[in-house]
């Protein structure tokens, strides 16, 4: 409700204090009226200091050109003045982009938060301005994260590559029994597998990331959906003989079924390997006013707070000692997949409690079946 608030107080607040053209208008003006009036005074006071004859027609006209002409140049130089306060932040704002555009996105252009006021932007200069620190800080952001993406995709690619090349040269070398030919081998395929994962993952997150629509038409059964996965991912994990509590409403949805299943199966797949053997896992889908409600609660070994928060990072694994079960990129791709499908995904965990995944999907996008 409070964000609500400040929504509708946002649109009911003006944006610009002043826009340019009216701040023109009014300095081109009163720099006018100033000028005409020093004019006067000085036409004036020099005929009444100077001239003691008689005013005539041409002496009239002759004190007039004069007055006008004093005028254009106390005008031209107080508008001289006046306009570099105009010039200096449009100089600001062009320095600022011709950095960005050389790669510094470290760039910020100050703004007059006094001169704002209660107002969103001052004037047209003040937006352009925030929309290049905006930019600015996007560019930044993506710069880090495609530096931090390849260091973590090197390193990710090294560990297997590195054992595989290992292993290799030991069954090369021969002197083996044949256990441990099996042992080496069995080890080869295992980084193999976690490899092709790795590549696969990557390649799915690629292609999610450069696209912005996917078919949403297709209608089936939410919670025959979720049921299909757990079976599946049972088979998986049969020697953890977990518990699942289903407590799944009839949903018919309109969306994607593919990209959908992979959403349960990253989710489900995480609660069972990261629960406790023999644990329960409560899987509830109900309707909640505009939106289809999926919950995912295990009861695992969960996260800290702190790391909550960047669990959908790209590579990011909250637990060292897990690295050999994923690569990282799992929730990353259920983030991804659900802003694409217009949903939304929280996390709540506690340490030694377990983790609750609350997936919310638009409710325009479903009918439910009673």
């Amino acid at each position: 409700m409070k964000k609500l608030s400040n929504i509708r107080t946002k649109k009911k607040q003006k944006k610009l204090k002043m826009s340019l053209r009216i701040h023109f208008s009014l300095v081109a003006i009163a720099t006018l009226t100033f000028s005409c009036i020093i004019s006067c005074v000085i036409v004036l006071l020099g005929m009444k200091l100077f001239y003691k004859g008689e005013v005539t027609m041409p002496i009239s006209i002759f004190m007039c050109i004069f007055a006008c002409i004093m005028t254009i140049v106390l005008g031209g130089i107080l508008l001289w003045v006046g306009t570099a306060h105009f010039i200096k932040p449009i100089i600001e704002v062009s320095n600022a982009v011709k950095k960005v555009s050389e790669g510094d996105f470290t760039v910020k252009i100050k703004r007059n938060e006094k001169l704002r006021g209660k107002y969103e932007y001052s004037n047209e200069i003040d937006e352009l301005a925030e929309s290049v620190n905006k930019m600015s800080a996007e560019l930044s952001g993506m710069d880090y994260m495609r530096k931090d993406f390849m260091s973590n995709v090197s390193h990710e690619v090294k560990t297997p590559v590195a054992a595989i090349t290992g292993f290799s040269e030991l069954l090369m070398d021969g002197g083996l029994s044949k256990e441990e030919e099996q042992e080496y081998l069995g080890y080869v395929y295992n980084e193999s597998v976690r490899l092709s994962k790795l590549s696969e993952n990557m390649l799915q997150l690629s292609r999610l990331d450069n696209q912005s629509i996917v078919d949403k038409n297709k209608e089936f059964s939410l919670d025959e959906q979720l049921r299909k996965c757990i079976i599946m991912l049972s088979e998986k994990w049969d020697n953890r003989e977990n518990n699942f509590d289903l407590q799944l409403d009839k949903v018919i949805i309109k969306s994607n079924y593919d990209l959908l299943y992979q959403v349960w199966t990253n989710l489900i797949d995480n609660a069972i390997k990261y629960s406790r053997p023999k644990s329960t896992i409560k899987i509830i889908l109900t309707s909640i006013d505009d939106n289809v409600e999926v919950i995912i609660c295990d009861e695992g070994i969960g996260i800290s707070e702190e790391k909550t928060t960047r669990i959908f990072e790209r590579f990011y694994q909250c637990d060292e000692s897990h690295k050999n079960l994923g690569n990282g990129l799992g929730l990353s791709i259920v983030k991804r997949i659900l802003e694409l499908l217009g949903g939304k995904i929280y996390c709540e965990s506690k340490i030694g409690e377990g983790t609750k995944m609350t997936i919310l999907i638009k409710k325009e996008e479903f009918t439910t079946k009673l």
